[in-house]
């Protein structure tokens, strides 16, 4: 259960922007943003402002996302105080958008609403509750 809660708040975004790589162009040059660089933990999912904290944390550690200098990331389950890779991928940041290369040549795109040294907020649209409409969803991520 605690896998499928951390799948789908961060790879939920999916579901709105997924498209094939073909479409991009063969030319684009990777721009990392430094302030993404590192260790992020997940704090919240806020689907219509209504903010549901993350509360899968393990007492020995605290499932994160890492991005990577080389332009690759890792999202990590702590299960029984053992990091599990739950996903991998590259990823490349360019003004206010985050693009995720995941599994199958997925490309994930969030908007990102806010970017510090202590804060990730990022957004998108998804069908949270299956109803047929779309829902603005944002999920925030803290650095320790």
């Amino acid at each position: 259960m605690k896998k499928q809660i951390l799948l789908l708040a961060f790879l939920s975004f999916g579901l709105f922007t997924a498209c094939d790589t073909d479409d991009d162009s063969p030319n684009e040059t990777p721009q990392i943003n430094e302030e993404l660089l590192g260790i992020w933990y997940i704090d919240a999912l806020i689907v219509e402002g209504e903010e549901t904290p993350y509360n899968d944390h393990e007492d020995c550690g605290k499932d994160y996302v890492e991005f990577n200098e080389d332009g690759t990331y890792r999202q990590i389950d702590i299960w029984g105080c053992e990091e599990d890779v739950d996903e991998e991928g590259t990823y490349t940041a360019t003004g206010n958008t985050i693009s995720l290369t995941v599994s199958g040549n997925d490309v994930v795109v969030m908007d990102i609403v806010t970017l510090n040294s202590e804060t990730l907020l990022v957004e998108g649209m998804d069908d949270v509750d299956d109803d047929g409409e779309e829902e603005v969803v944002q999920q925030r991520f803290t650095r320790e």
